[in-house]
């Protein structure tokens, strides 16, 4: 991911759980490092994963990444297109050929 200011935000949400980057990781069904290292060693995570950690954290990745919430049916949309390009593909060419008529 380009823009960094989600791992600060990963940051406050973690500080705010009050759990170890350590526990977090490890309930995500991670290794016990990868929440540090997703903080400290700029390792770009799947979306999987990521969701995993949001999912312990309670925070929904739109905050997360973005910085403001979206609806659970957008999200979960987006997470399904993430895992399909065709798919994914496919509605952009709807939603483009939409706004053009």
């Amino acid at each position: 991911m380009k823009n960094d200011a989600w791992r600060g935000r990963l940051q406050q949400a973690l500080d705010r759980s009050g759990r170890s980057a350590r526990e977090v990781s490890l309930a995500a069904g991670k290794g016990a490092g990868y929440v540090h290292s997703l903080l400290k060693e700029d390792k770009d995570p799947t979306l999987e994963n990521l969701l995993a950690v949001c999912r312990e954290l309670n925070v929904s990745l739109s905050e997360l990444i973005y910085g403001f919430e979206i609806s659970p049916a957008t999200e979960e949309i987006l997470a399904l297109l993430e895992g399909s390009p065709d798919a994914r593909d496919g509605i952009l060419k709807i939603l483009r050929d939409t706004r053009r008529t």
